[in-house]
């Protein structure tokens, strides 16, 4: 589906997609301490998610979960 859209996922945001799937409440630290990257780098990979249409979050940073829209390619 990204290919059909002309976007191209990184490792990282494929895994941040996969672990988002597995469980959709995770922060952006327990994100980066599962993918062992800094926190910065999650949050700019997730706004990078975010502005593709892939991820969407609902309600507040502390009790919302996130939403896979579109999860792209399947490896």
């Amino acid at each position: 589906m990204e290919k059909e859209r002309g976007i191209s996922l990184n490792d990282t945001q494929k895994k941040i997609v996969k672990l988002l799937s597995e469980d959709n409440r995770l922060s952006a630290v327990k994100l980066a301490e599962k993918i062992g990257i800094a926190g910065r780098n999650i949050e700019s990979n997730i706004k990078t998610l975010k502005d593709c249409g892939i991820l969407v979050r609902h309600g507040s940073p502390k009790n919302g979960y996130w939403e896979i829209v579109d999860e792209g390619e399947k490896d």
